[in-house]
């Protein structure tokens, strides 16, 4: 291997840290999701105490009635069930799901979230899921 080709393998690994936080000073996780379809976080925060609030956008071409949400950490699992009606391109109320893990603020944390919903096109209950992280406050 010459210089050239390690250095280039230095930066590499550099700007994968670089995008990973490791380099953030603030010490916070920059907060993201991965997964979903459809109904999809639009906005999410996660208290010290425990709650886990969520706002809900729907990117199907039709109302949709939210049915449930299940939000599970490492260790506890807790969810909201009953009926919200969403009309396409339109936000939620913000949903809470208390009793979850308490963490201490600026802490990270990651949950993995069920949606499930009933699509009034086909009037059948679909899921969408996917991870949500960030930091605590």
């Amino acid at each position: 291997m010459t210089y050239g080709w390690a250095i280039l393998v230095i930066l590499i690994v550099v700007a994968v840290l670089w995008q990973w936080g490791l380099f953030n000073p603030s010490g916070s996780v920059k907060s993201g999701q991965s997964g979903f379809w459809g109904v999809v976080p639009y906005d999410y925060k996660y208290t010290p105490n425990g709650i886990f609030s969520i706002e809900l956008q729907n990117n199907i071409d039709d109302t949709v009635t939210i049915e449930s949400i299940k939000v599970s950490t490492s260790t506890k699992s807790n969810s909201w069930s009953g009926e919200e009606n969403i009309s396409a391109g339109s936000l939620s109320p913000v949903f809470n799901i208390n009793n979850l893990d308490p963490y201490n603020g600026g802490s990270s944390y990651e949950v993995f979230v069920v949606i499930e919903y009933n699509d009034s096109r086909v009037n059948t209950s679909l899921l969408s899921s996917g991870r949500i992280w960030g930091s605590v406050g």
